[in-house]
């Protein structure tokens, strides 16, 4: 994981993360039940909201697990961006995309699933991720779950950058 991997549309994504106020944001409390809630609907132990930034991933909140920014080349996430799906990895020890991973080894993550915060023309913003310290699957439900909370949590980035800009 040397170099970073980007969606086609990564220089309109980075445009919209600068017009939506988005680069270089801290840690946003508000987002904090959202983490929470998507580790209770997937009963995983950590979740992670977080924008993706060109070289980073900036992390908005995170439940069960303390990060403020990871080098977006260590990121599962980066592949979450490469389509408007979830994307689970039951077993991140055996998938060619994260196996040699220094944070998957390193933090013993063994399970990901993460969903794209998506604006309203399909852009990725971001993520919401959950992750597990043993390889497991979700269901179809749970995947849904996910992705409704991922449009709520979009819903309050946007109302934040309206709020920013009225003042």
């Amino acid at each position: 994981m040397n170099i970073p991997v980007v969606p086609e549309n990564e220089s309109e994504r980075l445009d919209n993360l600068y017009s939506f106020g988005l680069i270089g944001l801290g840690k946003l409390p508000e987002l904090d039940v959202f983490a929470e809630i998507a580790c209770r609907i997937c009963n995983c132990p950590s979740s992670i909201i977080a924008i993706m930034e060109q070289d980073i991933q900036r992390i908005q909140s995170c439940f069960g697990i303390e990060l403020e920014t990871v080098e977006r080349k260590n990121t599962v996430c980066q592949y979450t961006l490469l389509s408007e799906n979830p994307l689970m990895i039951e077993d991140t020890f055996q998938d060619e995309r994260t196996a040699l991973n220094p944070l998957i080894q390193a933090g013993h993550i063994r399970f990901y699933a993460g969903v794209p915060l998506l604006d309203d023309r399909g852009i990725a913003l971001g993520t919401l991720c959950v992750i597990d310290y043993i390889p497991k699957n979700l269901n179809t439900e749970q995947l849904v779950e996910l992705q409704k909370l991922a449009k709520a949590i979009v819903a309050v980035l946007l109302a934040k950058r309206k709020l920013n800009q009225a003042t």
